[in-house]
């Protein structure tokens, strides 16, 4: 009878923490699919008005082929400078994860290195000297620029990297090849932080 009484006390510890385990896993954020109302991915990317002046839009938004597991849609849209020549532009990649656990998992060590290629580059990625400017709304920032080479000519790139709940950002910029200061990459930036803040806010009205 009391060996009985251990065995079902047992049972009872395990069933509790099965149970809790069941409701710690329905409680993660990361199991929230579907957003009310729906977002739709294009007034996440920049458009024209946040441009540089005098700055064409030169392509998108349109989409990317998948590149990875967990991503539902991708955007594309590509600004060019004026007198542009083929080599250089600004643009936003915008990614859309099946959930917020997915987005976390693709922000990993492969898509940065990825997206901050160490192919034609003369000098490491590094955070400028100057620049200060860090998300306030991105759950995940990473931003940082190298001295790139080619056969056709040298330029500064820059990139930034950040998630914002099931969403993914990228902006590309080149700012000696398109005459770009650091404030106004920062200005980008800004405009993509007040999208995402504005169109994936928590508690929708």
């Amino acid at each position: 009878m009391k060996d009985r009484t251990h065995w079902l006390r047992g049972c009872a510890v395990m069933l509790v923490a099965c149970a809790a385990a069941a409701s710690a896993c329905t409680a993660l954020p990361s199991q929230r699919v579907t957003r009310t109302p729906a977002v739709d991915t294009h007034d996440l990317m920049l458009d024209q008005a946040v441009s540089a002046s005098g700055w064409e839009l030169c392509a998108g938004p349109e989409p990317l082929p998948k590149r990875e597991r967990g991503e539902a849609e991708s955007l594309l849209v590509w600004f060019c400078p004026p007198g542009f020549d083929g080599v250089g532009g600004t643009h936003q990649e915008v990614y859309r994860y099946r959930s917020e656990l997915a987005a976390t998992w693709a922000y990993n060590p492969e898509f940065l290195a990825r997206e901050l290629p160490r192919y034609n580059m003369t000098t490491p990625w590094a955070v400028p000297d100057e620049w200060s400017y860090q998300s306030p709304v991105a759950d995940q920032f990473t931003f940082a620029c190298g001295e790139q080479d080619s056969a056709l000519f040298p330029t500064t790139v820059c990139v930034a990297v950040a998630q914002y709940d099931e969403y993914v950002s990228v902006l590309v910029t080149h700012p000696t090849r398109d005459n770009m200061t650091l404030e106004q990459v920062e200005g980008l930036l800004i405009a993509i932080d007040e999208r995402m803040e504005f169109y994936l806010r928590k508690d929708t009205e």
